[in-house]
């Protein structure tokens, strides 16, 4: 089954609550849009300002996904950052 890719503004949030940008090299996108790797939500359209303030104070809540995530940190290692 193939599963579509994210979008260039997605932000991904992973089970432990990090923010990653769409291309960071220790995600496995394909896996995480499919569900085999549980626990992951997204948000599919995020504006660049969001990704500069996700912080304790200004969490990013995953819209798509496991929406019971709420990004609190960024990576560090993301392209870009």
């Amino acid at each position: 089954m193939d599963t579509l890719p994210f979008g260039p503004n997605a932000i991904l949030i992973s089970p432990t609550d990090m923010a990653h940008k769409v291309g960071c090299w220790h995600n496995d996108e394909p896996r995480i849009r499919s569900g085999e790797h549980p626990g992951w939500g997204w948000s599919p359209e995020a504006a660049a300002e969001q990704w500069l303030r996700i912080g304790e104070g200004q969490p990013l809540q995953a819209t798509e996904g496991d929406t019971s995530r709420s990004a609190t940190r960024r990576c560090k290692t993301c392209p870009g950052d």
